[in-house]
């Protein structure tokens, strides 16, 4: 089966779902029209709310503590230690399918490390980093392949099923826009702000939230470029995100218009999604449910659409759920199983502030573990660090039930779950920032600081 996997930087999964009445002024006809044959998972996690960290895990199946990466500047990419080419590997997600038959092609961004896939990555690199010029390329190729066979190698071969990447970078040019820098793609036209829309309802800082974000948030003012955000100002981020997945979602169309869905397997992923002014964030890398939840797609020709609200960890497990729609073997030793497997494991996802740290040294670090509808989040360091949300009565995270005694026992077992997944995943350094349950095993706190630091 020909497989295309289209993904779009920092699309938020509520400018797809749209199910906050606050989201409605979003608009994307093509991916909606996708939605429409696809399986739509609504509960898509990433493993990493950063770019680097993300498509690492995304490409190899493996956590980032598992890779060593950790941030969008890895120790490995310096040679410092951890591995620098996590793309190379026989069993990543390129290597395998081009090892199982199908002629692999990339356009776009890549960013697991380098900016731009190579061959050593398992694909024919048929267009840079860059959303200009990226559809034509795609159909230029995908026109190649229809002409006929070619054995020459890095060109097309229509004796093979097709795996083609299509990855664009936009949203994520909200960023330059945050810091009123010019875009790499033009600006998006404006409109008043009385005509922009509304702050979302878990705009202002929760009671009880966790102190280590907004430290991270105020060391990292040059970087996120809100500082000084007005609430007017906010609701022109809000227009113009809206109005970059517009321009991607226009992309997609174009792409879509070329592709053939009755015999073409097409996902639609991102690596992770952005504050868009909730709780007065931008950007990603806190654990929000804005910057941790994707847009995740599924469609399979002869299979029928459907709607899954369960926890997955979509980006984690893109791989086994590819080599599902392909119907071959997924690679040992994967941390998360296929998307379209019922018997899902809880999610988690990670976190790090290395790149513009508040606290010296490592940074602040955190973990979330989803399970149902329980979220519990917990950050390396700061007042109110642990974070208990049910999801279905407070999607907003306004509402921190780790501070209050009557979810001790959802909190306890929360804890344990989470202590269970660093101890079998070995996540060895943020074990010594959990809280431990109540219940841990006699020496388990011991064991854990037999080396201090």
């Amino acid at each position: 089966m020909n497989i295309l996997l289209i993904m779009a930087d920092q699309f938020a999964a509520h400018a797809l779902t749209r199910s906050r009445p606050e989201d409605a002024h979003f608009h994307t006809p093509n991916l909606d029209r996708l939605a429409a044959v696809s399986t739509v998972f609504t509960q898509a996690y990433t493993p990493f709310p950063l770019c680097v960290p993300a498509r690492s895990a995304m490409i190899t199946g493996r956590h980032p503590h598992q890779l060593g990466i950790m941030s969008n500047k890895p120790a490995g990419a310096d040679g410092a230690g951890g591995p620098a080419e996590p793309g190379h590997g026989p069993d990543s997600l390129g290597n395998w399918f081009t090892a199982a038959g199908w002629d692999c092609a990339y356009a776009g961004k890549w960013h697991a490390l380098q900016a731009s896939a190579t061959e050593h990555d398992g694909f024919a690199p048929i267009h840079p980093f860059g959303d200009e010029g990226l559809v034509e390329a795609c159909h230029e190729w995908l026109g190649r392949r229809n002409a006929g066979s070619s054995s020459t190698p890095g060109q097309p071969d229509a004796d093979r099923p097709f795996f083609l990447v299509a990855s664009f970078d936009d949203p994520h040019t909200i960023c330059e826009y945050a810091r009123s820098q010019p875009m790499p793609y033009g600006p998006v036209a404006g409109i008043p702000t009385a005509d922009a829309p509304p702050l979302p309802p878990n705009f202002l800082k929760a009671p009880y939230a966790p102190e280590a974000l907004a430290m991270e948030q105020h060391a990292a003012a040059r970087l996120y470029g809100t500082s000084g955000f007005s609430p007017d100002d906010w609701r022109d981020y809000r227009a113009t995100y809206a109005a970059l997945v517009a321009r991607v979602d226009q992309r997609v169309g174009q792409l879509l218009d070329g592709i053939d869905l009755a015999s073409t397997a097409v996902v639609f992923v991102s690596d992770h999604g952005d504050g868009d002014a909730s709780h007065g964030w931008n950007q990603k890398t806190a654990l929000y449910q804005e910057c941790i939840k994707v847009p995740f797609l599924v469609h399979v020709p002869g299979r029928a659409a459907a709607v899954v609200d369960d926890p997955v960890a979509a980006v984690l497990g893109l791989l086994p759920t590819l080599c599902e729609v392909a119907g071959i073997s997924a690679p040992d030793g994967l941390a998360a199983p296929s998307a379209l497997q019922r018997d899902q494991q809880p999610v988690v996802v990670q976190t790090s502030f290395q790149d513009a740290a508040a606290l010296p040294g490592a940074g602040t670090s955190g973990r979330a573990l989803i399970m149902g509808q329980w979220k519990y989040s917990v950050y390396s360091w700061g007042a109110h660090r642990e974070q208990l949300h049910d999801l279905d009565a407070d999607p907003g995270e306004q509402r921190n039930l780790a501070v209050e005694g009557s979810h001790a026992p959802v909190l306890e077992r929360m804890r344990t779950g989470l202590l269970r997944w660093a101890l079998a995943t070995g996540d060895s350094v943020f074990l010594k920032k959990l809280v431990l349950p109540f219940g841990a095993a006699s020496g388990t706190h011991a064991e854990i600081f037999r080396r201090p630091y």
